[in-house]
């Protein structure tokens, strides 16, 4: 990189590290630990990974209960009457990624009585793992997992 190209780098990565409290700068790792019945084994499964990221904004705290998903053929959480499978507290929105964006999703968990909000990746899209920023301080929080 030329001088000029370099201190304009700098300069729009300073702005974009002061932007945010430190403690916000950073990704940080979820822990997404699942219990499901198989029914194709005819077993109890437990299963653990390091393969979510919580938003920037979102309280570093664990979540548990029933996971309800989106009651539509999609599962993508953008439409206004959206419904989820479970509403009985405390509960675990399981979103797909797509179509709106994270605070929207978010907000429509809170909005139906979520105690956190999980938004994951579709198979064979080619989505990565991205940390999305909202701003307005919600208090149910989300994590961003890749299958």
């Amino acid at each position: 990189m030329k001088q000029v190209e370099q201190l304009w780098f700098f300069c729009l990565l300073l702005d974009f590290l002061i932007s945010f409290d430190p403690t916000e700068a950073m990704s940080v790792t979820a822990s997404v630990s699942l219990f499901y019945f198989n029914s194709t084994s005819n077993r109890t499964v437990f299963e653990r990974c390091e393969c979510g990221l919580y938003g920037f904004n979102s309280p570093r705290l664990s979540a548990q209960g029933l996971v309800g998903i989106p009651k539509s053929e999609n599962h993508q959480a953008c439409d206004k009457n959206t419904e989820f499978t479970v509403t009985s507290e405390p509960w675990i929105a399981l979103i797909e990624r797509g179509d709106c964006n994270f605070t929207e999703k978010i907000q429509m968990a809170t909005r139906k009585g979520a105690t956190a909000a999980v938004i994951y990746n579709s198979q064979g899209k080619g989505n990565h793992p991205l940390v999305m920023l909202h701003p307005d301080g919600l208090k149910t929080w989300d994590t961003s997992v890749h299958t």
